[in-house]
């Protein structure tokens, strides 16, 4: 039993057949029934290959990750998830370990595998990635930075605020020296909007930017570790406060400094941005930016969604906002450390 059989039963056409299985456009009510007695009758359904040719759809997206084992990523694909699939929509899903090379080739498989649109996390942009993209037959939806250089629609968060914003708060408690622990600026969200929001708030402030109060490295544990026996390496020359640009490196200095007998905040404050659940468990829990990413992902499924299905969109970049969690790992100087 195929679909020219079925077609033959009701006395319509194939195109008729289509019509009513994929409710796609209007089909008399008499017309109707009569096609879904027969299909009930013989118990055909299409197979979803011959589904996805009557259509022209897959109802199916590619979203693809820079790394799946951080939590804002996770958050963010959690929020994408459940509004894509309340829609329909089936994903395929691609962890790229944030690899260049990686994710030319899920864009080019994504558009061999026809899927009806790619929400792509990206990290950074370069001419490769353009021409990849500008190739494509779908929609792309850009998450987590702007889509301005691709000329597609993006949703993102604003780093650069929030670390302008924490920087500055640091700054309001007193702190004129704040040292940074930084990754590098190939990733562009958090590499270079983050460390720019630093210059940024300093400037606000008056204080001087000091590249010695920078120490860069990566997004583990580790680097945390390492930045923080950096900036305290010489005593005369040591910051009051550590700004982290991520909650890892955050975690990674608190340990460095409490296991080599600095108390934080007394001796030294440490705030960062990203609020993973652990933050608040810490010792002491740690005083940062917090962004929605799961609201993130719901925006970003909701305007591919809305996008495939012709409807207005809204606004193409969408910039989601932060919240500071004020906590114990900051605090104020006094008008005498101030002046020391």
């Amino acid at each position: 039993m195929n679909i020219k059989d079925v077609a033959k039963m009701a006395g319509v056409s194939i195109s008729t057949i289509s019509r009513v299985i994929n409710n796609s456009a209007y089909v008399s009510p008499d017309i109707r029934e009569r096609i879904e007695k027969v299909l009930a009758d013989t118990g055909y359904r299409p197979n979803s290959l011959a589904k996805e040719l009557l259509s022209h759809k897959t109802n199916t997206l590619g979203v693809m990750l820079p790394r799946i084992d951080l939590g804002t990523f996770s958050a963010i694909f959690d929020g994408i998830s459940a509004v894509v699939t309340a829609n329909g929509y089936n994903i395929i899903l691609a962890n790229t370990y944030d690899r260049k090379e990686e994710e030319l080739h899920y864009l080019d498989l994504f558009h061999a595998k026809r899927v009806d649109g790619i929400l792509y996390f990206a990290t950074g942009i370069d001419d490769d990635h353009k021409r990849a993209i500008s190739k494509l037959r779908m929609p792309v939806v850009i998450v987590g930075q702007s889509g301005i250089q691709l000329e597609c629609p993006a949703v993102r968060v604003d780093n650069f605020g929030a670390a302008r914003t924490m920087v500055n708060h640091l700054a309001d408690l007193g702190h004129r020296r704040i040292g940074c622990i930084a990754v590098g600026d190939h990733d562009e969200n958090i590499g270079k909007l983050r460390r720019e929001g630093y210059r940024a708030a300093l400037e606000d402030s008056g204080i001087s930017y000091d590249p010695e109060l920078v120490v860069t490295g990566d997004f583990e544990y580790p680097s945390g570790k390492k930045g923080a026996e950096k900036l305290m390496e010489d005593a005369e020359k040591r910051p009051t406060a550590i700004y982290c640009i991520t909650d890892r490196l955050a975690i990674g200095a608190i340990a460095w400094l409490t296991t080599h007998g600095y108390k934080v905040p007394e001796d030294i404050s440490v705030a960062c941005v990203d609020d993973p659940e652990v933050l608040a468990y810490c010792n002491p829990p740690i005083t940062t930016m917090s962004f929605d990413y799961t609201g993130t992902g719901n925006r970003a499924g909701k305007l591919m969604v809305d996008i495939i299905n012709g409807k207005e969109a809204g606004p193409l970049e969408v910039v989601m906002p932060y919240t500071m969690r004020i906590r114990d790992s900051v605090r104020p100087l006094t008008a005498r450390e101030q002046e020391e």
